[in-house]
């Protein structure tokens, strides 16, 4: 595609790519580290009793439902990636096919 000063923009995908090829180590990673965070909740509720560990566990829990779904959002970033990526393809395709021949319907 050419911009007003008919000069050629490219998109590099590369950075597409890199993203998705992480996915998995990213979701793998919150995992971990919810596990972690609810580890640690358990163990001090376990531990800390009175009125200042219930607030505390109280709003520890509240945070946990908070960020549960980001799982499921590093998901779907990735697959709405690999939709565009799919989607400049198939627009770089047609108009490399319309550059070789112009004339052509």
């Amino acid at each position: 595609m050419a911009d007003d000063n008919n000069e050629y923009i490219c998109i590099d995908s590369r950075a597409f790519d890199n993203c998705i090829a992480k996915k998995d180590d990213f979701i793998r990673r919150y995992a971990a580290i919810s596990t972690r965070y609810e580890a640690i909740i358990k163990d001090l509720s376990a531990n800390w009793k009175g009125e200042s560990a219930d607030l505390f566990i109280n709003d520890a829990n509240v945070i946990r439902r908070n960020i549960g779904g980001i799982s499921d959002i590093l998901s779907n970033m990735c697959s709405t990636l690999v939709d565009i990526k799919a989607q400049l393809e198939k627009t770089d395709k047609s108009l490399g096919e319309f550059n070789r021949n112009p004339d052509a319907d």
